[in-house]
């Protein structure tokens, strides 16, 4: 073999070894990290190209504004740091900030997400798990209660690890 066949077979290696490392991390994550519980309020949409997903609104998605020092600092897309404390069986939002959480009591989680919507009291947080695309050819499930159990990571983002639709694994 030549020196340019053995760079583009060793290009080609690396970028596979890469791409199953991230997908291995990710399932790592999602399978070993603290899980939480969150209640969901579920929307159900079709979309011919991506066929049958469910967009997820949980209630920690809706959260007082952060405040610094008197002054309320919340532009459209900015990371936001939302501290969340277990109330019963679900974790619900205790606070939010535009810096990482110090100071947090026993029992309360802080992570990640994007503000995506705001008013004069509140912000509505994107966590990147609003989508949970639904097993092709199951359609849309029948279901009084919907619940997610999900994964905290190191670095603090949600990654869905299950749906419980009235208190069963789905699917």
């Amino acid at each position: 073999m030549n020196r340019r066949a053995l760079l583009f077979w060793g290009l080609v290696a690396a970028q596979v070894l890469f791409l199953l490392g991230w997908a291995g991390y990710h399932e790592w994550v999602r399978q070993t990290a603290p899980t939480i519980l969150l209640k969901v309020r579920p929307v159900d949409p079709r979309d011919i190209m991506r066929g049958d997903y469910m967009i997820l609104g949980y209630d920690v998605s809706t959260a007082p504004k952060p405040d610094r020092g008197g002054q309320v600092v919340v532009p459209y897309g900015s990371e936001v740091f939302v501290v969340l404390e277990k109330r019963g069986p679900f974790h619900e939002v205790v606070r939010t900030s535009s810096e990482e959480p110090q100071g947090l009591k026993p029992g309360q989680i802080w992570v990640r997400g994007t503000v995506d919507r705001f008013d004069d009291k509140t912000i509505g947080v994107n966590y990147g798990i609003e989508q949970y695309f639904v097993p092709e050819g199951m359609g849309t499930p029948d279901f009084k209660r919907l619940e997610a159990r999900v994964s905290v990571s190191p670095d603090h983002r949600l990654y869905i690890r299950q749906l419980l639709l009235d208190g069963r694994p789905y699917p």
